[in-house]
């Protein structure tokens, strides 16, 4: 899993890292300085998980509502390559509530799908069974 978050000049640093770290868990963020569109600094923060146990219990963060959401979405998240493909509210994040967000001021997650063969529908399969999984073992509590 690989997450990436836009830090803007007018934001501070600290809680973008904080809200990415809710995200995706306790492991190393990288940061580089740059300028945006308009001359703007930024900083862009890229974290990669690589632990099955840290990326499904990211599945695990998200509420019921996106859960469902995810399942029906997932013909426009999955592409040819086998990633799958999810926006978080990066302000929610911060506060420790991992949403989904259509925006633009997100924590872009993108995670590899292990799909045999590789393809788009096996992925997407691969994909439904986990979020499936996540949700009947709600049910049980």
């Amino acid at each position: 899993m690989h997450a990436r978050a836009f830090a803007h000049a007018t934001e501070d640093l600290d809680k973008v890292k904080v809200a990415m770290a809710n995200v995706v868990g306790p492991v190393e963020t990288s940061a580089v300085s740059t300028e945006g569109v308009h001359g703007n600094p930024l900083t862009i923060l890229e974290a990669d998980v690589t632990d099955p146990d840290d990326i499904l219990r990211f599945f695990s963060k998200l509420d019921r509502e996106d859960l469902q959401t995810l399942m029906r979405t997932l013909d426009k998240r999955v592409d040819e390559g086998c990633n799958l493909f999810v926006k978080i509210d990066k302000q929610s994040a911060f506060l420790g509530q991992v949403r989904l967000d259509r925006g633009d001021d997100v924590i872009s997650v993108r995670i590899r799908v292990a799909a045999f063969p590789a393809s788009c529908a096996v992925a997407q399969n691969v994909v439904l069974d986990v979020l499936e999984q996540e949700l009947a073992g709600r049910e049980k509590l």
